[in-house]
């Protein structure tokens, strides 16, 4: 099997696949005639994925840094539309991270995506404070 067989048959990218073979832990790749990709046996492929299935999620190898916001993991449900300083927080760092993100997919230069994602955390920013100004009503 190719690595782009194993990913389609076994449900996960080629670039996993080839970060167990970096890791060192996947199946070697066994030696073949007129092709220079490497091969796999299908039943040492099928024995590995069955002790390891893939788990999609949240990589586990990084450690947050101090002063890191942690936007990935499940908030304190908001009651109403008034958010606590800290879910208000990790809600603006998931709308630069993805602003950001998207302005640098359409080709924007940095200094473009930073104005981007301020722009955005400013209209949340700003929504907020009207939420807040609602409720003390």
């Amino acid at each position: 099997m190719t690595t782009t067989e194993i990913a389609a048959e076994h449900g996960v990218t080629r670039q996993t696949v080839h970060a167990h073979r970096k890791k060192g832990v996947f199946p070697k790749p066994v030696e073949g005639e007129g092709s220079t990709r490497p091969r796999f046996r299908a039943d040492e492929v099928a024995a590995f994925f069955a002790a390891n299935p893939p788990s999609p999620g949240k990589r586990t190898d990084l450690t947050p840094q101090q002063g890191d916001v942690d936007m990935w993991s499940p908030a304190e449900p908001a009651i109403g539309p008034v958010l606590s300083p800290e879910t208000q927080e990790r809600l603006e760092a998931l709308i630069v991270h993805d602003a950001t993100h998207a302005a640098r997919t359409v080709g924007l230069a940095e200094r473009e995506a930073e104005q981007i994602a301020s722009a955005s955390t400013e209209g949340v920013r700003a929504l907020i404070e009207q939420w807040r100004q609602d409720a003390d009503r």
